[in-house]
């Protein structure tokens, strides 16, 4: 999951991948990783969005960088990230350029 975070990815393509049946995809994800296979993809997806954020050349956007992992309701991505990081998107953006606004 982690090599193709930003694919398209749903539930169907993990269970495929991984050769054992859903339910048993989904309880042993959940005892080994603590979370359901969407929510830990979810979670490595917001990660990867900071980290490119965090480096993001000054032609770079939020909704760009954000696309790029799989997001695309910008207003529900930026609520969700805020909740994570404790900042917005474009504070993490602006923090990176040095306090300039995109």
């Amino acid at each position: 999951m982690r090599a193709n975070l930003d694919a398209a990815i749903g539930l169907a393509e993990i269970v495929a991948a991984s050769g054992v049946p859903g339910r048993t995809l989904l309880q042993h994800f959940r005892d080994f990783k603590g979370s359901s296979p969407m929510r830990y993809l979810r979670i490595a997806r917001y990660e990867k969005v900071r980290e490119a954020l965090h480096r993001a050349e000054p032609e770079e956007g939020i909704t760009e960088v954000a696309a790029k992992w799989g997001f695309t309701h910008m207003g529900r991505f930026s609520v969700e990230y805020r909740k994570r990081f404790g900042e917005s998107p474009s504070e993490t953006l602006r923090r990176r350029r040095g306090g300039s606004c995109q």
